[in-house]
């Protein structure tokens, strides 16, 4: 039998525009004389679709969409995710077109999910659709993957053929290995192929890597699809032979942040991104990640410099502009700065404490959002997650913007997507990846006047927030005991600083919405 992967890449709500590109996939599979053609999760509507489900005007665009399918009679199969409407709630179905019949089978397993799909969708049974002489059993998105006792659906999973998974898997650094191995497991303990085809692209705060894949009955990947990019291939199921996949690494992050920032660009109608350039190594990554997105005519550099900021992180920030060849300004905060301290201290003796250092950044945040209003730019905000967890942020200033690009992305990690950017050719200057990271807001400040060296820092927020340890049990790891406790306090004391933040492009974190859901106020146990 051949099938044509479509691993596309929707609009949330776009029910038009997703049929369109759906149609088009369809003529290649015909064109290729493919048997069957198989769409991700959702993908008439795009995922994840949240209260959308309940517009009236999305449900008939839904179903005037499968009605024009339908219409259309074409001479291959079609297997498609779309929700299904009834009286008593909605489903997530996927709908098997087959010249002038229509077969449907609703998601059925609904494990913990953080996009909450089970507030939205009704559960369906366990049911197979036959074509071609093949009971195909069907699985719509990741939860067989997640599902306690398979061995409860062994009868079902006996009596198929053939097993396709149809998914919108958001991606995280680990998940693909993850992912197909489990995938694997069940094909050999169950002697099925199984077919998975995942969405693709950036829908607000999650990425979809894509990489649809095939496994073999004896549980070997025999097929896998491209990452982070559209792809619409057609196989052979009979002529597929071993492969191997990609071993993740920092290029699945960087292409995953490029895919989100031009996705959320692209699908939101923007054009234009403006970035405060700071000479430090968060926004020059940021400047990289923006200018592959949406090309360098498109973005623009701004240097805020003040009283405290060196010559040398003007002048990397100007270099960096050159190497990326983006637009690049500069405008002094000074006179602006001097104008709030003549109001706010009328002694004229500056007080020099954390509120004048707050200041600065809440005025340079004034500044890019003067520029994103009057010249139509986007602001994109620099921070990291190291930053954002330990609160080493100014609310209204550095965390202002539309999107924080690199917010789920540890300081160490900043590092080496700077390395990974600079692998053919020094875009980002020597100066910016070797000096010591620095808000510059007072006289020879360093970032670790507030913090510890990122190198014990990260790890101790990767152990506290991602692994959920105790501070024993880090302790016990052979951090400074101190350290540790100090680094827990300010998380924990900074939450109200994280519901402030822009949204941040989930790149690493399980859990897409909210790593830790925690009340606004408590008491620090």
């Amino acid at each position: 039998m051949k099938i044509t992967i479509a691993q596309i890449n929707p609009t949330i709500g776009d029910v038009e525009k997703n049929f369109d590109k759906i149609e088009l996939a369809i003529e290649k599979g015909i064109k290729d004389n493919s048997d069957l053609i198989v769409f991700p999760e959702m993908s008439i509507l795009g995922f994840p679709p949240f209260d959308l489900l309940n517009r009236k005007n999305i449900k008939e665009k839904i179903e005037n969409s499968i009605e024009k399918i339908l219409r259309k009679n074409y001479p291959i199969g079609i297997l498609i995710g779309s929700p299904y409407y009834t009286s008593h709630g909605i489903y997530n179905s996927a709908y098997l077109f087959y010249k002038n019949t229509l077969s449907r089978v609703d998601k059925f397993l609904f494990a913990k999910d953080p996009l909450l799909q089970n507030l939205y969708f009704q559960c369906g049974n366990p049911e197979f659709v036959e074509f071609n002489n093949h009971k195909i059993g069907i699985f719509i998105g990741d939860d067989l993957l997640q599902c306690d006792n398979i061995v409860s659906l062994k009868e079902y999973l006996y009596q198929v053929d053939l097993i396709i998974m149809l998914s919108s898997s958001f991606y995280y650094l680990g998940k693909r290995k993850e992912k197909i191995e489990k995938v694997k497991n069940i094909a050999k303990n169950f002697n099925k192929k199984i077919i998975y085809v995942n969405q693709v692209g950036g829908n607000g705060e999650l990425i979809f890597e894509g990489g649809s894949f095939i496994i073999s009955e004896k549980g070997d990947l025999i097929f896998e699809s491209k990452i982070f990019v559209e792809d619409i291939t057609t196989i052979n199921l009979e002529n597929l032979s071993l492969n191997s996949y990609k071993e993740e690494d920092i290029s699945f992050i960087y292409n995953g942040l490029v895919l989100g920032v031009r996705d959320y660009f692209r699908k939101s109608g923007f054009e234009k991104a403006v970035i405060g350039l700071s000479g430090g190594i968060d926004s020059a990554v940021v400047a990289c990640i923006a200018k592959e997105a949406l090309r360098e005519e498109k973005v623009l550099g701004v240097s805020m410099p003040s009283i405290y900021t060196s010559k040398e992180s003007i002048e990397d920030a100007k270099e960096l502009s050159k190497n990326l060849n983006i637009n690049f300004r500069i405008v002094s905060i000074k006179d602006i700065f001097y104008s709030y301290l003549k109001e706010l201290n009328p002694s004229l003796s500056p007080i020099m404490d954390i509120a004048e250092e707050n200041l600065q950044s809440r005025i340079r945040g004034n500044l890019l959002m003067f520029i994103s209003n009057r010249e139509n730019y986007i602001v994109l905000a620099t921070g990291n997650r190291s930053e954002a967890l330990t609160g080493y942020c100014t609310l209204y200033g550095d965390t202002a913007g539309s999107l924080e690009v690199i917010g789920d992305i540890y300081k160490t990690t900043v590092y080496k997507l700077a390395e990974y950017i600079n692998k053919e050719r020094e875009i980002i200057p020597k100066n910016i990846i070797m000096k010591a990271p620095s808000a510059e807001l007072r006289p020879n400040q360093k970032d670790e006047d507030s913090l510890p060296p990122y190198s014990i820092l990260d790890p101790i927020l990767t152990a506290y927030v991602d692994e959920n340890k105790s501070e024993e049990e880090i302790i016990n790891l052979g951090l400074p005991k101190e350290i540790v406790r100090s680094v827990i306090e300010k998380v924990e004391k900074s939450e109200y600083k994280r519901r402030q933040i822009p949204p941040v492009l989930r790149i690493r974190s399980k859990n897409p919405l909210r790593e830790r859901i925690l009340p606004l106020v408590y008491k620090i146990i």
